[in-house]
């Protein structure tokens, strides 16, 4: 070792070990999780992985956060907007598309389960035609329960697929 090398101390070693393992340059996003899994689902069905999209990722995030903010849960939004239409406001061309949609799941596998779980976003995901993604979850921590829920929902997520046009 160099002489004028500062020695760290193995106190001061293992803080710069956890601060450089708990960093966001470390995490992986609950986006990410979903892409991957519902990647991992669709390999195993014989379609190509499908990649994100920043406009597509920007309609579900629009439509997560109307969902969280406007306290509802649904395809179609509290203006009428259907996944179609948000799609389209973001300036994404395409030939088909989809969406899923989740609410109360805490984690990004949780939600991923529950879709596979249903026979119509199952479909969804594993539509081999389907080439791009984007996916977004909005967490509304003072959120009030919808109708017909004793609880409130917090965890808002949207996936929607589709093939260029």
């Amino acid at each position: 070792m160099c002489p004028s090398t500062p020695r760290l101390s193995w106190a001061k070693a293992l803080l710069i070990a956890i601060a450089v393992a708990g960093s966001p340059a470390a995490a992986v996003s609950p986006a990410e999780t979903v892409l991957s899994a519902v990647n991992s689902a669709r390999a195993k069905a014989g379609c190509q992985p499908l990649r994100l999209n920043a406009r597509l990722t920007a309609a579900a995030n629009a439509h997560a956060a109307a969902m969280a903010e406007q306290n509802f849960f649904g395809h179609a939004g509290k203006d009428g907007s259907r996944f179609a239409s948000r799609i389209k406001r973001q300036g994404y061309s395409y030939r088909s598309a989809a969406e899923n949609i989740a609410a109360g799941q805490r984690t990004a596998l949780q939600a991923v389960q529950g879709w596979l779980k249903s026979a119509g976003h199952r479909r969804n995901m594993l539509n081999c035609r389907m080439t791009e993604t984007g996916i977004a979850v909005v967490y509304q921590a003072d959120d009030r329960p919808i109708r017909g829920n004793s609880a409130p929902l917090r965890y808002y997520w949207v996936q929607v697929f589709a093939a260029p046009g």
